[in-house]
């Protein structure tokens, strides 16, 4: 509890308020004022109350382990009455760890709640499968990378489901209808296609849409509401990139 700097993500310079206003509220289940603690504490006049007052606020300064020591003996208390409050603290998990859980939560602000619920999922329970070793550090900027991936994933998705839905209504084709099946895996196929070439040569991006042309047939389905549906992907894409919403 001495002087020690606090971390940039670390808020252990907390404890000393907490601690002292647990000392406060001993000395007064014991019936002292401050400058009865003081006289205990051999500081008796004006400054040993001051020296008190110092204690109970947090002053760190003042706030050493002997000084504490001092004030729970001065009180008749023991070191019991102050263990929780470092309990607390040091069975929360490590810093590090607190701080990536912190940026994967501030990551997925602004979705549903569910949709954060979802991103917040993965970073706990996701592995890596490359079996590549990492350091701590790589470790968290993985995991935040991860989960603002998930993120623009999620918003994708979104709007991708909006315009699925709009090319269902133009086409009057219920949610239940196996063609909307069809269109859905469609519309998510186009979407990838373009994001897949979105950096490549132009003539990469012609042959993955025009793979996706015979999609149709090979699943013996009418042409029309696939080019429907490719062509409002493409719109959709097109705006998202305009946005700067991909990278």
């Amino acid at each position: 509890m001495g002087s020690g700097a606090k971390t940039a993500d670390s808020d252990a310079a907390l404890l000393p308020k907490e601690v002292g206003a647990r000392l406060r509220q001993l000395r007064l289940e014991a019936g002292l004022t401050q400058a009865d603690v003081a006289l205990r504490m051999c500081r008796p006049g004006p400054s040993g109350k001051s020296y008190v007052c110092q204690i109970e606020r947090g002053y760190m300064p003042g706030l050493t382990f002997n000084a504490v020591m001092d004030f729970l003996r001065a009180c008749g208390a023991e070191v019991s009455a102050i263990q929780d409050i470092f309990d607390a603290y040091t069975s929360r998990p490590p810093i590090l760890e607190e701080r990536t859980r912190r940026q994967v939560a501030e990551a997925a602000v602004g979705l549903p709640l569910l949709k954060q619920a979802r991103v917040e999922w993965y970073d706990m329970f996701h592995k890596p499968k490359t079996g590549k070793r990492e350091t701590l550090e790589q470790e968290h900027g993985r995991r935040v990378r991860e989960a603002r991936g998930q993120v623009r994933a999620i918003r994708w998705e979104r709007r991708l489901h909006r315009v699925f839905n709009d090319v269902l209504n133009e086409l009057h084709v219920g949610a239940s209808d196996p063609m909307a099946v069809h269109l859905q895996n469609y519309s998510r196929k186009v979407f990838a296609a373009l994001r897949r070439t979105r950096k490549t040569r132009p003539v990469w991006r012609e042959k993955a849409m025009a793979k996706l042309d015979s999609w149709a047939s090979e699943h013996e389905l009418p042409p029309e509401p696939f080019t429907q549906m490719k062509q409002a992907v493409i719109v959709l894409f097109a705006d998202m990139e305009r946005r700067g919403e991909l990278d």
